[in-house]
């Protein structure tokens, strides 16, 4: 195969192989976990393990296999079989009329301390419910604490 076509092919696989960021959660009850690796396909090195109900957000897919960002960062490749649709969106947006930002902080309550502000648009992502309080990532990639009475879908 004349070098050219082939190397075209390849890039045209990889743009046909992109797919919309959607999220779902890892459905592996039997083990409990599933493997996140290097690339897509079982012989790839094993980078970490994903719990079972954790949430990943897909990045591409290459056949049975999809390039995921996991909730704790992590950015890997994992079968789709062990994936079950959420159908919700994860994602809030801050939402403080009276400031026009919402403080993040340490730990969930005002009594520990902040770490920056996130203005009224900025998108987050829940990984933790305590009360009233919600453990977030920020779309910069912060993890924190914040009221959840001052974000919005």
């Amino acid at each position: 195969m004349d070098r050219r076509i082939f190397i075209a092919s390849g890039i045209a696989a990889l743009v046909a192989g992109r797919a919309e960021a959607q999220t779902y959660a890892i459905n592996s009850p039997r083990d409990g976990y599933l493997n996140l690796r290097t690339g897509p396909g079982e012989q790839f090195d094993i980078i970490g393990r994903m719990n079972h109900g954790s949430q990943v957000t897909v990045l591409e897919n290459a056949g049975a296999w999809v390039r995921v960002r996991h909730d704790s960062g992590t950015v890997g490749w994992c079968s789709s079989r062990y994936l079950a649709s959420l159908g919700v969106s994860p994602y809030y947006y801050v939402y403080s009329p009276n400031d026009g930002f919402l403080n993040l902080r340490t730990g969930p309550g005002t009594k520990f301390s902040i770490i920056g502000p996130m203005y009224n648009g900025q998108e987050v992502r829940i990984l933790e419910r305590a009360g009233d309080w919600v453990r977030v990532r920020h779309e910069s990639g912060t993890v924190g604490w914040c009221s959840a009475k001052f974000l919005r879908q």
